[in-house]
């Protein structure tokens, strides 16, 4: 078990980061839209206009924005709700890199994401208890350029070209993909660790909470 690092610098706290908790009544589940807008650290998304701001991967590909959802929209893929992050200049995910996603405290069934990844990834994303214990749980994302679920995940968004720094590739098809990671633990989770993978990209998250767990913790009537 793993506790997170004591030099672990924070700027938001969980409520900070919640975005909104859509209620289900007694038979749905609860969904949390966290935000992720203050970790975004890479461009993946371009336009016309500048192509070569992307860094999707080592050749500078990315896919196109205007095949994306706007900046801070909230969507909904395959009944999940999201929040598409606040783009900026220097970026519009998060590339993996092991930070902390401080997250409300509660029980959770499921972490919603949406995700890109250069060639097929599988790593481990940690949640953290209030109790200090953390579980690794097991993480993978099909390739952006492949298009086949090797993981059993859905296409979120699936565009009909690609950017290159110089040119836009039409005809070549990208694929965002929506994946989902288990949480069995029936504690108080209170973080999360994203994996060290600079080829996994994370452009929204959502947590679920599903009707058994809110029963056990009375919160369903």
């Amino acid at each position: 078990m793993s506790q997170i690092s004591s030099n672990t610098i924070r700027t938001h706290t969980p409520s900070d980061r919640l975005l909104d908790r859509l209620h289900g009544k007694a038979s749905a589940p609860e969904f949390c839209l966290i935000s992720i807008d203050d970790l975004l650290n890479n461009r993946a998304t371009t336009s016309t206009e500048d192509l070569d701001s992307g860094r999707l991967n080592a050749w500078g590909n990315s896919f196109p924005a205007e095949e994306l959802p706007a900046p801070g929209a909230r969507i909904e893929i395959a009944g999940i709700p999201f929040a598409w992050a606040r783009s900026h200049a220097e970026g519009d995910n998060v590339r993996c890199e092991g930070q902390v996603i401080e997250i409300p405290p509660g029980q959770y069934d499921w972490i919603y994401l949406l995700a890109a990844s250069e060639r097929r990834s599988e790593n481990t994303l940690w949640a953290h208890y209030a109790d200090g214990t953390a579980d690794p749980l097991r993480l993978g994302v099909s390739d952006f350029l492949d298009g086949t679920p090797a993981f059993g995940e859905l296409p979120a968004f699936s565009t009909e070209r690609m950017h290159y720094p110089h040119h836009v590739q039409q005809g070549l098809p990208t694929t965002m993909w929506l994946s989902r990671v288990g949480m069995p633990r029936r504690g108080r989770a209170t973080a999360l660790r994203l994996p060290r993978c600079v080829a996994l990209h994370v452009f929204a998250l959502t947590l679920l909470t599903g009707i058994d767990v809110r029963l056990a913790d009375g919160a369903a009537r």
